[in-house]
């Protein structure tokens, strides 16, 4: 049978490093010690995390973290564009090693099943859709405030080993996912070690192979698994980081090209459409949704993956995103649709859907 832990909503002091939530941060570790406890150590562990800098620092400190506390063959794997952990590539990729354990991290929770016969815990902070059957969930969405998963993995693993040192990769998931002012520890720490600049532009960084054309995730995990500090990513002192500076060069002059793009309007709902393989509808999104504080955004991009439309919504007003998209998937049949944050959440549509979805918003 599925658990699932830590939903309930509960306020949480997270401000400073000696407070930890109650009540939901203890089953949380229970939780993982629980699922720790059945795994056998020197067996293959595969952490499957999404490619933002917040999936990538969780899956980077939840493997650093396991082979401190004695796990011996641990295989980070990131998704690339268009997968999520129930793809068909992804499933058959982690087939091939094995795995006696699966953590599946920053990547939403769904009831479909994943691999029923693999122990599975799922790590995340979006809105839980169910939990695949025979996993274990832990979950952040309900906590107050709601940390990313990087913060939430940082703080788990801090209870098997030292990951004091990993303080830098977990903030640039913070940075990545909620800003650069949220005050959620280790954010504040290492904004006082590393400074401010530095974090910033090394979250943006690992930020650009996800956006990137090919949306290869491999440089952001590799720069993340060698660096000892931001800076040697700032800096570009190791190949995979200049790699990266490249990457997000040629980025920012393809979200350039896009920002001349005006919406369409229908009611309180702002509709933008590009074409562009690189991932600038979630940053033409944010941009948006500072112009037009009273309208629900919506950022289609038609050249991002084959033959769907990838959009991304955002929004300013005091509505949830996630119950908005509810109403509309009841008439879809959509891969990735609706799911994540209740102010920024997203999805594919095939052209046909697509084309079914703004027609049920009065667009064309």
């Amino acid at each position: 049978m599925a658990t699932i832990v830590t939903e309930a909503p509960e306020q949480v002091a997270i401000s400073r490093p000696t407070v930890r939530p109650r009540g939901c941060w203890d089953r949380a570790v229970r939780a993982l010690h629980a699922f720790l406890a059945e795994v056998p150590a020197r067996k293959r562990q595969v952490v499957l995390c999404h490619s933002d800098a917040d999936g990538l620092s969780a899956g980077v400190i939840l493997a650093r973290g396991l082979e401190r506390s004695g796990h011996s063959d641990i295989r980070p794997l990131a998704t690339s564009k268009g997968q999520s952990a129930w793809s068909l590539d992804i499933l058959e990729q982690i087939a091939t090693m094995r795995p006696a354990a699966l953590y599946v991290v920053d990547l939403g929770s769904r009831p479909r099943p994943i691999f029923p016969a693999v122990p599975t815990l799922l790590l995340d902070h979006h809105r839980s859709l169910g939990v695949p059957p025979s996993a274990t969930l832990i979950s952040s969405y309900r906590w107050r405030p709601n940390p990313c998963t990087a913060a939430l993995t940082w703080w788990l693993m801090a209870t098997l080993a030292d990951v004091s040192d990993l303080d830098w990769i977990a903030a640039l998931g913070i940075i990545g996912d909620m800003g650069e002012h949220a005050d959620i520890e280790p954010l504040p720490t290492a904004r006082r070690r590393y400074g401010a600049r530095i974090l910033r532009s090394a979250a943006s960084l690992v930020n650009a192979a996800r956006r990137s054309a090919s949306g290869d995730p491999g440089p952001a995990l590799e720069v993340l698994l060698q660096a000892r500090e931001p800076a040697e990513i700032v800096h570009g002192h190791l190949p995979a980081a200049r790699e990266l500076a490249e990457l997000r060069r040629a980025f920012n002059a393809a979200l350039a090209a896009t920002q001349r793009v005006g919406p369409v309007f229908r009611q309180r709902v702002a509709l933008i459409r590009v074409s562009s393989p690189y991932q600038v509808h979630p940053c033409l999104a944010q941009v948006w949704r500072g112009r037009l504080p009273d309208h629900v955004v919506i950022v289609a991009n038609d050249g991002y993956v084959p033959d769907a439309v990838a959009f991304s919504i955002t929004t300013d007003l005091d509505i949830s995103l996630l119950e908005f998209m509810a109403a509309f998937r009841s008439s879809l049949d959509p891969t990735e649709f609706g799911y994540g944050h209740d102010k920024a959440t997203g999805g594919s549509l095939s052209p046909d859907e697509w084309k079914r979805f703004l027609a049920t918003l009065g667009l064309r």
